[in-house]
């Protein structure tokens, strides 16, 4: 029986109206957290010998990390494989079988069913929320069959693996840094060049970036007219379409050929060219022009890195307002690394670390919500907070690693002797020449560098005699050695000859590196402008001072108990911001007991007091003989666990260690000094018998006045600030 047709329109419009309805309340019942979770996660894979195996890598907040293998198993490795567009998985691997990652570990305790569209589908504890390191990273081996319901064409290959070191330039001419030629990717042991069809300065910027310059130039191609090889129908990639904010290649969409399924031609049957800006840091830089590098890098800025073993790494420092503070890093990404590395003259950045995994810096958090875009020519143009207007700590301080050129330095210098790898005598290339460093300006500033020139980290200890060292009998080709730390290699420091002149044959510089954490002793200098004052003290008080060395020479020459001495008297407090603990250079056994302080003292000189002329001559000094250490104070979230009079002695990171005004021998003996302006420097771990992350924050220089009967002390600030303050 037929209805009219006005009541079927009805039942439909009624129907819709249901429809409506429970769409809403499936909307409403939907938990928060689902709607985290839709949102696409981008996803790769990393270590692997081809395109469809590695360690999974996911993008969350603008930065990748890894998955932790906690009850990680096939189903999590077949959604992995479906999402990155492959039928299935083979196997699934834990306990980083394809290499441990860098950054953050994402997701951890991800279970799945297997059958969701994404790895951000399955459960997990929260983005962030885990207890596990690198050493636990999951990773998947796929099919190599690709899903049908994909087109191929279209799909980004963000999946392969292109680390720095796949990338290369080849020029037309051999120069150190490559800065031009044309594009190749190294894709299964084999080199592949870039189809030039849609090729512009977006992409090549891209380029230039992961090879570590800061930006692309106009390439003029006509030399290239006759040596620009021809493309081969089986080419790897044949598109390449970035919009120049990227950190690397990976992260822009290409295309590839993938024979049998589909033909992606290059039409212009070209390869793709790039120019590189050298920029000031590395124009005429190279292993023969050894000056040029280190008086670029003297420069005043008003961006700095600190606390890196290696060359464009560190925690991100801003000048502003006469002194250096940090960025918060709660909102930090590559983007923003990004942009800090190319303001300091590298390419784009690796890695935007967080949680200041480069120690944590001190005086103000100057910058809070960053937001860039990629393409500003300074972190200050990106948006931000008001300076100094956040919440923010020093724990989460912001980090960046950028890439560098290739300066061909490491094959120049190695290790013979040691024990291990990561230590030995110093041997450096001079020419076909392999020769030995003498040691007769060895310190911690060229044991340093030398362990970055081979990438090694840190210098734990700089050895002067290498006798026990093992290895063949080399000439001297370096001698009269001056680094000021910040180089990328020793060929880069001064020096004042390449022969053995005025070298002993025992002066063999060694050294012994690290990729451990190290501490980051800083004092300061508020503390000391604050507290200083005078003290006449008798002495017949002075006894134990005496005993302990801590008086003028002139003391020892009086009627004792009779007179007394001018003090100069202050409060030193020394924080550990690195990350690990400052620990005594000897052992406990070797430890000596002091007994008018009823306590053994760790350390024979652990700070040094000085008071300079204008001129810089010293016209006194503490003679403090020997230290105490331990936790006097400990930030939020540290407890403190060395203590002078109980058990071992140190600082932890995260404390520090207070020596009151009121103490013994916590003074400078001015008696006979006479009235005028002096400069006071106090230096910690002077003699650098504890390797740290970074000296150049352990001096502190405070202005004195002294009219004979009182002392003002103004302008205290860290040695390391001293030429920015008198610039501006």
């Amino acid at each position: 029986m037929c209805e009219p047709a006005g009541g079927a329109v009805q039942r439909a419009m009624e129907a819709a109206v249901r429809v409506r309805v429970l769409w809403a309340l499936l909307v409403l019942l939907v938990p928060a957290v689902v709607g985290e979770e839709l949102e696409t996660v981008e996803i790769r894979l990393r270590g692997g010998s081809d395109d469809n195996e590695g360690r999974v890598e996911v993008l969350y907040e603008g930065e990748y990390g890894t998955i932790c293998d906690d009850e990680w198993n096939i189903n999590a490795a077949n959604v992995v494989c479906r999402q990155l567009g492959y039928k299935g998985a083979v196997d699934f691997k834990r306990s980083s079988f394809f290499g441990p990652g860098t950054g953050q570990v994402w997701l951890d305790n991800v279970v799945c069913k297997g059958n969701e569209s994404k790895i951000g589908d399955c459960s997990h504890r929260g983005w962030g929320k885990n207890d596990c390191n690198h050493d636990e990273d999951a990773g998947v081996i796929c099919s190599t069959e690709v899903r049908d319901d994909i087109d191929i064409s279209d799909r980004y290959v963000s999946q392969v693996t292109l680390r720095v070191g796949d990338i290369r330039l080849r020029g037309l001419t051999k120069r150190i840094p490559q800065a031009e030629g044309y594009v190749e990717i190294n894709y299964q042991e084999k080199w592949w060049p870039i189809c030039a069809d849609g090729w512009d300065y977006n992409d090549a910027k891209v380029v230039c970036g992961q090879l570590g310059f800061r930006d692309a130039l106009t390439v003029d191609l006509r030399k290239y007219r006759y040596e620009r090889p021809l493309l081969h129908k089986d080419a790897w990639l044949t598109r390449v379409d970035c919009t120049g904010s990227e950190s690397t290649l990976t992260e822009c969409r290409l295309e590839r050929l993938i024979q049998g399924t589909v033909s992606l031609p290059c039409l212009s049957n070209m390869t793709a060219v790039v120019k590189c800006d050298l920029g000031p840091r590395y124009s005429g830089v190279s292993p023969t022009t050894h000056r040029k590098l280190s008086a670029i890098t003297t420069q005043p800025k008003f961006v700095r890195l600190k606390g890196g073993a290696n060359t464009g790494e560190g925690r991100v420092e801003i000048y502003y307002n006469r002194q250096w503070g940090t960025v918060c890093g709660q909102s930090w990404d590559l983007k923003q690394a990004s942009v800090v590395c190319r303001e300091l003259g590298y390419g784009s950045a690796r890695s935007a670390p967080k949680g200041a995994q480069f120690g944590q810096g001190h005086g103000p958090v100057w910058l809070d919500h960053v937001v860039c875009t990629g393409n500003e020519l300074s972190i200050v143009d990106c948006a931000h907070s008001n300076f100094s207007a956040t919440s923010c700590t020093h724990d989460h301080d912001a980090s960046v690693q950028c890439n560098v050129p290739d300066l061909k330095v490491k094959e120049k210098i190695r290790l013979s002797g040691g024990r291990n790898p990561r230590e030995g005598r110093v041997e450096i290339q001079r020419g076909r020449k392999w020769g030995i460093v003498c040691s007769n300006s060895w310190t911690y500033k060229e044991a340093g560098v030398a362990c970055r020139q081979l990438g090694m980290g840190y210098a734990l200890h700089a050895l002067k005699e290498v006798w026990y060292f093992e290895g063949d009998k080399l000439d001297f080709v370096m001698a009269d050695l001056e680094c000021d730390g910040t180089e990328e290699a020793l060929h880069f420091c001064r020096y004042k000859s390449w022969t053995n002149k005025g070298c002993k044959s025992h002066q063999v510089a060694g050294i012994i590196c690290t990729q451990a954490r190290l501490p980051d002793l800083v004092p300061d200098a508020s503390q000391v402008r604050q507290s200083i004052y005078l003290e006449d003290r008798p002495l017949y008080l002075l006894y134990c001072a005496a005993e302990e060395n801590c008086l003028a020479s002139s003391a020892y020459q009086m009627e004792w108990p009779y007179g007394s001495r001018r003090l100069l008297r202050f409060t030193q407090a020394v924080a550990n911001f690195g990350k690990a603990d400052f620990r005594p250079n000897i052992d406990s056994s070797q430890w000596i007991w002091h007994q008018c302080h009823a306590h053994y003292h760790s350390m024979e000189i652990f700070t040094q007091y000085d008071l300079l002329s204008e001129n810089g001559t010293k016209v006194a000094e503490g003679h403090k003989a020997s230290f105490c250490l331990e936790d006097s104070h400990c930030y939020d979230g540290y407890e403190p666990k060395y203590d002078c009079n109980v058990g071992e002695q140190g600082i932890s990171m995260g404390c520090d260690d207070t020596y009151k005004h009121s103490l013994d021998c916590q003074w400078i003996d001015i008696t006979g000094v006479p009235s005028g302006t002096y400069t006071l420097e106090v230096i910690i771990n002077p003699l650098r018998a504890v390797a740290e992350m970074d000296f150049e924050n352990n001096r502190i220089s405070c202005k004195l006045n002294y009219n004979g009967y009182q002392v003002v002390a103004n302008e205290c600030h860290l040695g390391e600030d001293e030429l920015l303050n008198s610039i501006y």
